[in-house]
């Protein structure tokens, strides 16, 4: 009778420790709800403050109000030469060491230019940027606020400058300054997708993020749908150079969203223009775990590389270009399993 009396206890304690551990996790899951742990939590800053969204989500609203600072004097389109590829870098006034490593590498084998606005900071950074601009030549300027919630708006000008300084390109590569592009290898991509409208890494039955303080939160009064059926990852996408003007003109009937890639390549080409989503994973958001020379022959961009790591991958990626390696025995390397 005492052991089973010891017995009961031990099962009333377990529940008890049971319980306990789901209240907590019931009290966590609210603490980090929008609506229990905002007041107790420190303010959004700037950069991922959405109300501006509240007043106007009309696309050509904002960028016609948006005017250009400073562009090339000339371009690689200047001449009646087709462009096979056009490259436009989102970059901001601060990262001026990516954009350097760039230049001295991959930059060199495509026209490349980077797209930005103005800091928040005042005009001291925008001075800096202005002597940059006009020793290399490749910077366009915007002025608004360059911080991550006007990816949306960075895009379309992208698109709209696209559209008037490189009207013959055949294709527009959308990309970010952390990304790694083999240019061989990408010239590959196109080859092999020939007729491709917009081109780039699938996300498939993807969901909005709900949480205030991720990077990629959306409120639902900016999209009430979770699900996200597909869109490509904007770390990287093609868009083909007929298609640029056309994706400009039906985003200006698409309410804006914070997400440019999901927008773009989900709300207004998939959805608005009834446009087929074209996957390679060779144009991945991820980079190798094992920075072998081969890893990175493999694929057309690979994304989230610092500067030195860029300079690195390059070196490499070089190395077996000029020798003529042969990396056909290492191409599980470039699969998604050894990326991260």
């Amino acid at each position: 009778m005492i052991g089973i009396s010891f017995l009961r206890i031990g099962r009333h304690r377990l529940l008890s420790a049971c319980l306990a551990v789901y209240v907590v996790f019931v009290l966590g899951k609210l603490w980090h709800s929008t609506e229990v742990s905002r007041p107790f939590l420190v303010p959004l800053p700037v950069d991922k403050n959405l109300d501006h969204f509240r007043r106007s989500r009309s696309l050509k609203n904002y960028i016609d109000a948006i005017q250009i600072l400073i562009e090339p004097s000339t371009t690689a389109c200047d001449g009646p030469e087709q462009v096979s590829v056009l490259v436009l870098v989102t970059s901001s006034p601060s990262r001026v060491d990516q954009r350097a490593v760039i230049r001295s590498t991959w930059a060199q084998h495509m026209p490349t230019y980077f797209v930005l606005g103005t800091e928040l900071s005042g005009d001291d950074s925008f001075s800096d940027v202005y002597l940059e601009a006009k020793e290399y030549g490749d910077m366009v300027v915007f002025d608004f606020e360059d911080h991550y919630q006007n990816l949306t708006l960075k895009t379309a000008l992208m698109l709209q400058w696209s559209a008037r300084r490189c009207p013959q390109a055949e294709f527009l590569f959308k990309t970010d300054d952390d990304v790694f592009v083999n240019p061989w290898m990408l010239r590959q991509v196109l080859k092999d997708n020939q007729g491709a409208k917009v081109l780039g890494y699938m996300k498939n039955n993807s969901f909005l993020h709900r949480d205030a303080y991720n990077k990629w939160f959306v409120p639902r009064w900016l999209r009430r749908e979770d699900h996200l059926q597909e869109y490509l990852s904007g770390t990287g996408y093609l868009i083909s150079g007929e298609y640029t003007t056309k994706l400009l003109k039906a985003a200006n009937e698409v309410p804006l969203l914070n997400l440019e890639d999901v927008y773009f390549t989900y709300l207004v080409a998939k959805e608005a223009l009834s446009l087929n989503l074209t996957h390679d994973r060779r144009l991945s958001p991820y980079k190798p775990w094992i920075p072998f020379a081969c890893s990175y022959f493999g694929l057309a961009s690979a994304h989230s590389l610092s500067p030195e790591e860029i300079k690195l991958a390059w070196d490499k990626l070089v190395s077996i270009v000029r020798e003529r390696g042969d990396c056909e025995n290492y191409e599980y390397l470039c699969h998604d399993w050894f990326l991260y």
